[in-house]
């Protein structure tokens, strides 16, 4: 039985890697692209409804992938954000 928990720990902790992947490309990548506050934002709500979409499908089973993306996304947005504003104001 240990076997079976450890096994889903390992896939978990991968899922969890992939969700902040993604997020800090989508994020960065549309930060990059536009450098203004509103793409940012709106890729972040793109990836917390596929994050709470995805949870809601698979349950459990992507938990690992919710924790990462969700998260993840929303800071980076928050982050990226913060520092257009900031680089405006100096402007």
């Amino acid at each position: 039985m240990a076997k079976v928990d450890a096994r889903l720990a390992v896939v978990q902790v991968g899922e969890f890697a992939v969700g902040v992947t993604v997020a800090y490309a989508a994020i960065g990548l549309a930060w990059s692209l536009s450098g203004a506050l509103w793409p940012m934002l709106l890729v972040a709500a793109v990836m917390v409804a596929a994050g709470v979409a995805l949870e809601l499908r698979f349950g459990s089973k992507a938990t690992g992938l919710f924790v990462g993306l969700v998260p993840t996304s929303v800071f980076a947005a928050g982050l990226l954000g913060a520092l257009s504003l900031v680089a405006y104001r100096l402007d």
